[in-house]
């Protein structure tokens, strides 16, 4: 008899599971249609096609052996033997192209959300953080994390795992022109895109309908993903600086804090790999 009574106990739990689960699919397609909760599911729907293509925009060769620091660039029958030397020269396309991960990050974080936000959101840019809002609270976080996040990117650059994924671009390495061309990209096109992505589209444009904090938890399981594969000091790295960033979008009301300590971090690492490369 007990275990009879416990079978049917458990059919109708499950039955009850399925049944709020159908009604609450219902609810949420009639508040779609209403456009309750349309701007929420687009935010999440684009977030989780356009940063899965992102991921698998295929990189190009690496810089250096991720083993032994050693270069392995090579152009035709050249072969880079120490960073920055000049021997190579890769044609301006031939730089471009190897930096597409940049370029593939610019539009699909950059470009694509913020005409979404002003042409189906009707929305303005500066309330997802793209200006400076607040440039004293700005600078006091200039200050304080900027020399912070400059000396773990240099420091992490002597950690020969993180070649298996930086640089981005392997002919910044080439020369110092290419190092500072590379940079410039980094900075204006990758960091900036990245920031408005996910602490000003996804962490903004959802703060408004689940709340600030579970806005910012969404951010962080987001760009954390696309660190999986990565080693793993950066990958939990990323945990703590996408909380630190997600606050401070809400304390200063601008993405400008994050977008600046960030690149600071990645292009001190950049920049620390490849002078340490041998």
């Amino acid at each position: 008899m007990t275990n009879c009574d416990n079978d049917i106990s458990e059919s109708d739990v499950a039955l009850v599971y399925e049944g709020t689960f159908i009604r609450s699919a219902i609810r949420y397609a009639q508040a779609f249609v209403r456009g309750r909760n349309l701007k929420t599911t687009i935010i999440l729907l684009y977030a989780v096609v356009a940063l899965t293509l992102w991921k698998y925009v295929p990189s190009p060769p690496k810089f250096a052996d991720p083993e032994t620091g050693r270069c392995v660039l090579s152009l035709g029958a050249q072969t880079l033997e120490r960073p920055l030397a000049g021997t190579l020269h890769p044609s301006p396309l031939l730089f471009l192209w190897n930096a597409r991960k940049i370029w593939a990050a610019f539009f699909i974080m950059g470009v694509v959300p913020a005409c979404v936000v002003k042409f189906v959101f009707h929305e303005r840019l500066a309330d997802y953080g793209l200006f400076l809002r607040s440039p004293k609270r700005f600078a006091t976080t200039f200050v304080f994390f900027v020399p912070i996040f400059l000396l773990v990117g240099w420091l992490s650059g002597r950690t020969e795992g993180f070649y298996n994924v930086y640089p981005f671009n392997p002919f910044a390495g080439a020369s110092w022109t290419c190092l500072v061309v590379h940079s410039a990209l980094y900075f204006f096109l990758y960091y900036l895109a990245w920031e408005f992505m996910f602490r000003g589209f996804i962490q903004l444009g959802l703060a408004q309908t689940i709340g600030p904090v579970p806005a910012i938890l969404v951010q962080v399981f987001a760009s954390t993903a696309l660190h999986y594969g990565h080693p793993l000091s950066e990958t939990l790295g990323c945990v703590a600086g996408g909380l630190l960033w997600g606050y401070l979008v809400f304390r200063t009301k601008s993405i400008w804090p994050g977008w600046i300590q960030h690149a600071t971090l990645g292009i001190a690492l950049d920049w620390s790999l490849i002078l340490n490369a041998s």
